[in-house]
């Protein structure tokens, strides 16, 4: 083959791997990076439970809905009813991806011992998450608008889901093989502070923010650990009520931290809140400082 023809053929094969890429990536834009792949094989490997009655006849209303994408974070895509008041989190099942892939690789030699110890590693962070999911259930259940909370198969819920997704296209999915969770629908805590403060509802505002206030110290009291306790994203109000929306961070702990260790860690997480409170809102900034001081004596 002369030095053109080979040039052209490598020149067309380069123009080949640029489109693929250049399509998968607009894919992956498109869609926010959202696939029906992601979302299969996310349950536990737990034995097969049924929805209690109650669990079933809420689930089989709600479903008659379709859920439109709202967003997505590191463990789940999230898609809203079409009433506006739920959101239903499906879990990435990124951690179960990993944990097949390293257990495959260390079959081969080499790879046994470090294959072995990643896919372990992934094991434990999955346990980890589910574990979080379990106590925002059982013990933070109307501190964080969980409805209900779906971690093992099942074969009584209603057996299609209707999800749009990021390009309206629908997708219908058996509820009883994914995992999901269902949560009210939450305003975050900035803009539902912005709108007390733009109808000059003063009143609301100090509600709203003593309600986030207790809902920290209720966390401490009851030894409940929070990793990502990032006021921006992960709280927000329902009807004025506090609530955390990220429930995957969660773990007990041995028991209560000191007063101090609280102190310190309360002040470090209202930190950015006060900031916001300076920025926009400085008459309120005194009225946070003591609500931390009246839940500080308590």
């Amino acid at each position: 083959m002369s030095s053109k023809p080979r040039l052209k053929t490598i020149a067309l094969i380069l123009v080949f791997i640029s489109t693929a890429v250049g399509t998968a990536r607009f894919c992956h834009h498109a869609t926010k990076g959202f696939r029906l792949s992601k979302i299969r094989s996310n349950l536990t490997d737990g034995m097969p439970a049924l929805a209690t009655e109650q669990e079933r006849a809420f689930t089989e209303k709600l479903f008659e809905q379709k859920f439109h994408y709202l967003g997505r974070g590191l463990q789940s895509f999230v898609f809203e009813s079409e009433d506006g008041h739920y959101v239903l989190k499906l879990f990435n099942n990124r951690y179960q991806e990993k944990i097949a892939l390293f257990s495959f690789l260390s079959h081969f030699p080499g790879l046994g011992r470090w294959a072995c110890k990643r896919s372990h590693y992934f094991q434990e962070k999955l346990s980890k998450t589910f574990n979080s999911y379990a106590i925002a259930f059982d013990e933070m259940q109307d501190k964080t608008g969980l409805l209900y909370i779906h971690l093992s198969p099942t074969s009584n819920l209603p057996q299609r889901l209707q999800l749009l997704d990021p390009l309206f296209i629908c997708h219908e999915l058996n509820p009883n093989e994914i995992g999901f969770l269902i949560q009210k629908k939450a305003e975050l805590v900035y803009p539902a502070l912005k709108k007390y403060l733009n109808s000059k509802d003063i009143d609301g505002a100090k509600r709203a923010l003593s309600s986030l206030i207790e809902l920290f110290f209720w966390k401490w009291r009851h030894a409940i650990a929070d990793n990502d306790p990032l006021i921006r994203t992960n709280y927000g109000f329902v009807e004025g009520k506090a609530i955390q929306i990220d429930v995957g961070p969660l773990s007990k702990m041995a028991a209560a931290q000191s007063f101090e260790e609280n102190h310190k860690q309360i002040e470090k997480i209202t930190a950015s809140l006060k900031f916001w409170l300076t920025e926009n809102a400085p008459e309120l900034t005194a009225f946070l400082d003591q609500e931390l001081l009246q839940q500080l004596s308590l």
